[in-house]
């Protein structure tokens, strides 16, 4: 990994990392918390680290698909924290740690010598993949970079970073499931919270100080915590990279129920009786048969998108649309930082890329690709499909800036997509709530060196800057970038010249190298006008 600081910041982390604690409290690698007493790991780069503490009861047995319930099996010992718990059950992938149901566990990471006593402000991290995939243990998810350079601008936080039930396991969907249980993955996120502000101050965070941060369906994790909060004051800002707003399509959980919807097909495929027992043959499943369906299911849909978070009836976690959720105002008025990249499409449309499509059906072609990222496509109107066509027409240059493809059916999708996931998203948002809380939003548009130009600013695309993982090229840009969200973690404000969103002026910062600058958010607005009209959010079911 590459650490993007220089030689005096280097000087400033080794004087912290070695200088007594004010407090005059020892530091210890031992903590104790509601779920067990743990020892961490001080590693050699300045940080130490507890991994795989567990922070809610296995959802195992009795407890698959359910709401997640507060750990209990506590042990007497004192456990070691060296390595990852389980990621949750998924298809497979590189993931930094064996699959298993067995997976609600968060990770703790801290500057060496912070004692209980230091109270730092806290960074929750919840990872991306579609509310399919994905995990804490990432390896690209480490945050040494992040870490060592807000102490070397004398603003050190913790790092949290946690998993939680995804697709056929976090995100059931039927009219079948309680409305206590539906959307599992959402409730171990708020799960997560509960547990970090009961524990974290034992490690040396401020639980009153905690910002949640989230990349893509993360971002849209992070944003519905807002959106549909808690109770009780979980964290004080959040930061939503990409966020899905925060769902790309949310129908009724009943729908799913419908003839070759996600449940109709899972009980038939694992040959479950229809109609109100149909729940309990699942949860009584082997594991390997319900996991095996499960990732069957997925690889058969575009873009692995199974399920999504639903809308569930009172009771649930999301008793109604998001998109009516803002527009009533009604949702956590705290501190925010929220943005897109200038080409989140692209990676999303490559099943459309180099189609060799006839001119007279790109059209029908560009619908069904719509249609078929939608839970339930009978919903949208041929209007709605007319106007989009309109609005992104055959061989337009202008899509997709300047990495523009040439191939007119690719670049049509791209466009769309990007506008009518994320930036539209991003903006309905912020036009509704810029008179009741601090909001900070950006664009980011610079492609980086050794990336695919023909995906441009690709979704995801500035991960590799805010993790450190960045081309010698980046160093300085990357730098500036993680200090914007350390000062904002820090105090609730990226800082100079990152401007406040405000009803009077729309403002966003360009994130480009050597380029950073306000702009107003005016860009590409008659698309998104039209995507954000209540129509529109309707007939998507957002």
């Amino acid at each position: 990994m590459m650490w993007g600081g220089s030689l005096v910041a280097l000087l400033s982390v080794a004087s912290f990392l070695f200088s007594s604690d004010a407090s005059g409290t020892s530091t210890s690698l031992v903590v104790d918390t509601t779920s067990g007493t743990f020892r961490g790991v001080a590693n050699t780069t300045g940080i130490d680290h507890w991994l795989g503490i567990p922070y809610a009861e296995a959802p195992v047995g009795s407890l698959r698909f359910k709401a997640p319930l507060p750990f209990t099996k506590r042990s007497a010992a004192v456990q070691n924290a060296s390595t990852f718990g389980n990621a949750c059950p998924q298809a497979p992938s590189n993931l930094g740690a064996p699959q298993s149901e067995d997976c609600l566990f968060l990770n703790v990471f801290r500057p060496s010598n912070v004692s209980a006593a230091s109270k730092i402000p806290v960074l929750v991290w919840i990872h991306g993949g579609a509310y399919m995939s994905g995990a804490a243990s990432d390896p690209e998810f480490d945050p040494t970079f992040l870490i060592q350079r807000s102490v070397a601008i004398d603003k050190p936080i913790m790092f949290v970073s946690i998993n939680y039930r995804l697709n056929t396991f976090g995100f059931l969907a039927s009219q079948h499931v309680p409305a206590s249980d539906l959307n599992a993955g959402l409730q171990d996120q708020r799960a997560a919270l509960e547990f970090i502000q009961e524990n974290i101050a034992a490690f040396g965070g401020d639980p009153t100080k905690v910002t949640i941060w989230g990349q893509s369906a993360g971002a849209g994790s992070a944003e519905a915590q807002v959106l549909f909060p808690s109770s009780k004051d979980l964290f004080r800002a959040a930061i939503f990279d990409s966020s899905t707003g925060p769902f790309k399509t949310a129908p009724p959980a009943s729908t799913y129920d419908k003839p070759g919807l996600p449940y109709d097909r899972l009980v038939n495929l694992t040959g479950c009786p229809s109609g109100a027992a149909s729940l309990a043959c699942l949860r009584n499943l082997p594991f390997d048969v319900l996991q095996n369906v499960s990732v069957t299911m997925t690889d058969q849909v575009l873009n692995s998108q199974l399920w999504q978070p639903t809308v569930g009836p009172a009771g649930s976690f999301v008793p109604e649309r998001p998109s009516e959720r803002i527009a009533s105002g009604n949702f956590l008025h705290v501190p925010i930082i929220a943005g897109t990249n200038l080409n989140e499409g692209t990676t999303f449309s490559e099943s459309v890329r180099n189609l060799s499509v006839p001119a007279s059906e790109e059209d029908s072609v560009f619908d069904t690709f719509i249609k078929n990222l939608l839970i339930d496509p009978t919903t949208v109107t041929e209007d709605v499909f007319d106007t989009i066509n309109r609005l992104y027409p055959a061989n337009d240059s202008s899509l997709g800036g300047p990495f523009n493809t040439g191939d007119s059916l690719f670049d049509r999708a791209e466009a769309w997509y990007a506008d009518n996931m994320f930036l539209s998203a991003r903006r309905l948002l912020f036009h509704r709530a810029a008179s009741l809380q601090p909001l900070f939003g950006y664009f980011f548009t610079e492609f980086i060196p050794g990336q695919d130009p023909t995906l441009g600013v690709f979704h995801a695309s500035e991960l590799i800057l805010l993790f450190g993982h960045f081309p010698a090229v980046e160093q300085e840009f990357a730098t500036q970038m993680i200090t914007f969200y350390i000062n904002f973690i820090n105090d609730l404000d990226p800082g100079a010249p990152w401007p406040r969103y405000t009803e009077s002026s729309k403002n966003v910062l360009q994130l480009m190298r050597d380029n950073i600058t306000a702009i107003p958010d005016d860009f590409l607005i008659e698309k998104t006008n039209f995507l954000d009209s209540v129509y529109v959010l309707s007939e998507f079911q957002k």
